[in-house]
Formats: structure tokens, C-alpha cells, sequence
């Protein structure tokens, strides 16, 4: 049986293992092999929380869309000018 020491070390725990036969090393590799790939795969199947919009920014999206299109808009060149000329 493998003998397990727990070391507490800066409110982290550490375990120090005795040497392990070879057959639970490797089918330690192995598990650790698989939770590997199952999180490379969860990382490029998740979706980005910042794509996602909420209600409030949809509608916003929506009307800075409209206000574009009818011209309502005004250029950041424009707004630097008219902060320039107030100094």
C-alpha cells in the first residue's frame, strides 16, 4: 500500500508519496493524460463571456446602430476639435 505524508505549507496542502509501483505511476500518467486533453477541450469549446450581450447592451447596440445609419453620429475627430479648441 502507498504511504500518503500531508504537509501543510502556506495554507497549501502538499502530499509526498512514497515511491509508487510502476503500474500506478503509469496508470496515473495515463488519468492525468486524459483530464489533460478533456480540459484542452473544454477550453476551445467554451464560449467567450465577452461576445455574449446583455439585454441593455443589445438595445444600445441597436440604437448606436440607428443613430449611424441616420447620421446622428458624431466623428472622434470631431470631438477632439471641439475639446482642442476649449483649452
Amino acid at each position: 500500500m502507498v504511504e500518503l505524508k500531508k504537509v501543510v505549507k502556506e495554507k497549501r496542502k502538499f502530499y509526498i508519496v512514497e515511491k509508487l509501483p510502476f503500474n500506478m505511476e503509469q496508470n496515473v500518467i495515463t488519468r492525468l493524460d486524459r483530464i489533460e486533453f478533456a480540459l484542452k477541450q473544454i477550453q476551445e469549446n467554451m464560449i467567450d463571456s465577452d461576445v455574449i450581450l446583455s439585454e441593455e447592451e443589445r438595445r444600445m447596440l441597436d440604437e448606436s446602430v440607428k443613430c449611424e445609419k441616420s447620421g446622428k453620429l458624431v466623428s472622434l475627430e470631431a470631438i477632439k476639435n471641439v475639446r482642442d479648441k476649449t483649452r
